[in-house]
């Protein structure tokens, strides 16, 4: 049983970013004790901006720090294509894209669900959004990333 743990091991550290998808039955994802839900998206046809907006719930016993890396985090569309954000809500933290701002930290605490809003500007309206990707890093192994896709179904 250890010889396969270490395998798994070796395995994801020569992978790098490793890309999860855990959905069960009832369409939860979990991933790293976090919960990720779809609570609705919209493209402002006034601005011509995507607007997705998330929550995210620790199952974590201890409040754990949330390391998103903010450049590897990308809306999908149906064509496959990768999308930046213009800014990056989680909570009361901000970025913005043109801050540069590598990683959004944020302290997230046991069954206390908090708001992630991604906002895509200048959408193209014809364009479809079907997932977007959140990169963060591991409670297990400080460094390690993890890639989560949340789909987006059709409003």
């Amino acid at each position: 049983m250890h010889v396969f743990f270490r395998y798994v091991a070796i395995l994801i550290l020569c992978c790098g970013t490793v890309t999860l998808k855990a959905q069960t039955a009832d369409s939860l994802l979990v991933v790293d004790d976090i919960q990720f839900d779809v609570k609705e998206y919209h493209i402002d046809k006034d601005n011509n901006d995507l607007l997705i907006n998330l929550f995210a719930i620790s199952y974590s016993k201890d409040p754990r720090e949330y390391k998103m890396n903010t450049f590897s985090t990308q809306v999908v569309d149906q064509k496959n294509q990768s999308h930046f954000f213009s800014s990056i809500r989680m909570g009361n933290v901000l970025v913005r894209f043109e801050d540069k701002q590598n990683y959004l930290h944020y302290l997230l605490e046991e069954d206390k669900p908090v708001d992630i809003q991604v906002v895509v500007k200048g959408w193209k309206q014809s364009t479809l959004p079907t997932q977007v990707k959140l990169v963060f890093e591991s409670s297990m192994e400080e460094g390690e990333f993890l890639e989560v896709s949340i789909p987006l179904k059709r409003p």
